[in-house]
């Protein structure tokens, strides 16, 4: 079915798992104000980065569950990472448990899923997950207009304990697969006590390939959507928006995110710009803050 297998694929490419590093220097003379300004924007571009790589991860756990409810083979679900260069990783038993509550039982849907890391279990993507992720799902997720909702029970990645409600919906018509994700009321909390509040929405749309569903390399899915939220890093806090200034583009036959501008405004300092590049598939982008442009590489 041309949905399911669209569905399959636009879950697999559109994760944003950007972890962004960038250097600064200051000119002699600068004011310690002028420094307390760029890092604190600093802060808000990394805790919006921060926001995306968690709730990316938990959308493709709710998507890979299996297909009963979502399409299966993604997120922590994922038998094999092959979209990586060399052999294939062996598959190994999984150190999490999946369980099912038919919440209107005999019928199938609603559901509630529950996926349960125990006390630590480290994924084929390196990070630790503990606690759990439970989503009520309204129908299967390949079906427009089926909903699922997700909440978290001590839920931590790697230390950080994650909070809040994500909630994806299928909005697809007969000639576009489109998908909405919100984050609502999230939070990330670091064991240093540094905090991050966050909320976001975002539409993925599947914009090319449509046509030649048996040739996943030629699709390509845009990907816009505004958020905001508060940081406190080292005892300062600051506040921020976010918006595309152009629609972020991500093709399946690439891991990064090739093209599109994002800006990030901190309340009551500059704004960031983030570009990343004209179409190559390479791990580099640009952020610009004052007019000053420093390249970064995502990973």
């Amino acid at each position: 079915m041309k949905m399911s297998a669209l569905t399959g694929r636009l879950a697999i490419t559109i994760t944003l798992a950007t972890t962004l590093f960038f250097a600064s220097c200051s000119k002699n003379g600068e004011s310690s104000v002028q420094t307390s300004q760029q890092s604190l924007t600093q802060a808000t571009v990394e805790a919006d980065a921060s926001g995306e790589i968690v709730y990316d991860d938990v959308f493709n756990n709710v998507m890979g569950v299996n297909s009963s409810v979502g399409i299966g083979g993604t997120g922590v679900f994922e038998k094999a990472n092959t979209d990586q260069p060399g052999p294939l990783e062996p598959v190994t038993p999984p150190c999490f448990t999946v369980g099912f509550e038919f919440l209107a039982a005999p019928d199938t849907f609603p559901v509630k899923v529950t996926i349960d890391f125990g006390t630590g279990c480290t994924g084929k993507d390196g990070r630790v997950r503990k606690g759990k992720i439970i989503t009520v799902y309204s129908g299967k997720m390949i079906k427009p207009g089926s909903v699922a909702e997700t909440s978290f029970d001590n839920y931590y990645v790697n230390d950080i304990k994650v909070e809040g409600t994500h909630r994806v919906e299928n909005k697809s018509s007969l000639s576009m697969v489109t998908f909405e994700t919100r984050v609502i009321n999230g939070k990330l909390t670091h064991p240093n006590g540094d905090f991050i509040n966050w909320n976001r929405t975002r539409t993925i749309t599947h914009v090319d390939g449509w046509a030649t569903p048996w040739n996943p390399t030629d699709d390509s899915f845009s990907i816009v959507g505004n958020g905001s939220g508060t940081v406190q890093k080292g005892g300062k806090t600051a506040s921020w928006t976010s918006v595309n200034i152009e629609p972020l583009i991500k093709r399946f036959d690439c891991r990064w995110i090739v093209k599109g501008q994002q800006a990030i405004q901190r309340n009551d300092g500059p704004q960031g710009i983030l570009d990343f590049g004209n179409g190559d598939c390479d791990n580099k982008a640009t952020i610009t803050v004052n007019g000053v442009s420093i390249e970064i590489t995502l990973k």
